[in-house]
């Protein structure tokens, strides 16, 4: 049987499904604690969050944070800046400063973000920044997926992890190999594919998530850190799939903002892709 739970968390809806021949209240248990240690660790929005406590000029130690930073760095290097975690003070420029059901206001301005590897220090388990403040809300929320659903599949075999479009799943629903999904477009009611999927995705969009600025623009929150503005590239919705979800959701958001460039480096190192661009119409590449 298929068993479903959900949840609020990291400020979006949380589903969870697996398939099991009787209800697994422990492991939705277990899912339901790992995003509320994982929101308590990394929550810009908590004034106890190590993050907090990291952009305040603290060092601190812990494994946790260190890991992610490392995974943060790397995705930096290898979208060659496109993602960079170092976005944080751009991000409340715009308006983003608060959570995203309070958010008014903002301002567009020329803040490109800072080098991680200038700003950041570690030591081990020990980390401290030089400069700058970070923002990993994007990137823990798809590491989240992937430590839930390995974690899960350990014991329940058959796992599928929905944390608000970053997805990682692992066995099978029962209907064949992976997963029965789909892809949608511009609108969530429009679906755009439907298939079998094992591994991760997870989309970026600028469709969403947006509000008016003080000059009465219109902000969204996807940085492009070149320039410390709101996105505007050619592409306003990027799906991505990888094996973990991590990395699917760096290259939707890199690829969103790089544009056809981006997307063909992505290409190259096996993620497939859908994009969008204004109009609508999808454009598929790599292994759909």
């Amino acid at each position: 049987m298929e068993f479903h739970d959900n949840f609020r968390a990291m400020d979006t809806d949380v589903d969870l499904f697996i398939v099991a021949e009787e209800t697994p209240f422990a492991a939705f248990a277990e899912a339901r604690l790992v995003f509320e240690q994982q929101e308590e660790r990394f929550s810009r929005f908590r004034e106890t969050s190590l993050l907090s406590r990291l952009n305040r000029g603290e060092t601190v130690t812990d494994s946790w944070l260190a890991g992610v930073v490392e995974k943060a760095i790397d995705a930096w290097e290898t979208t060659e800046g496109l993602f960079n975690p170092m976005i944080l003070q751009a991000l409340r420029t715009a308006g983003y400063d608060r959570t995203f059901s309070e958010v008014v206001g903002g301002r567009e301005a020329t803040e490109p973000a800072p080098s991680p590897k200038d700003c950041i220090a570690i030591n081990g388990d020990e980390i401290w920044l030089r400069n700058g403040m970070l923002d990993l809300g994007g990137i823990v929320k798809g590491w989240t997926a992937d430590i839930v659903g390995e974690s899960l599949a350990e014991s329940q075999t058959n796992v599928f992890v929905n944390a608000g479009g970053d997805i990682r799943c692992a066995g099978s629903d029962g209907g064949g190999e992976g997963w029965n999904m789909d892809v949608s477009g511009l609108s969530v009611a429009e679906r755009v594919w439907e298939g079998r999927v094992s591994g991760a995705i997870a989309t970026s969009t600028t469709v969403k998530r947006r509000w008016r600025t003080e000059s009465g623009g219109e902000a969204h929150h996807l940085i492009d850190p070149r320039t410390g503005r709101p996105s505007r590239s050619d592409y306003v919705q990027v799906t991505a799939r990888a094996d973990e979800c991590w990395i699917a959701e760096v290259w939707a958001k890199a690829v969103l903002i790089g544009g056809g460039r981006t997307r063909k480096q992505a290409e190259s190192l096996g993620i497939s892709l859908v994009t969008f661009e204004a109009d609508g119409k999808p454009s598929f590449h790599g292994d759909w």
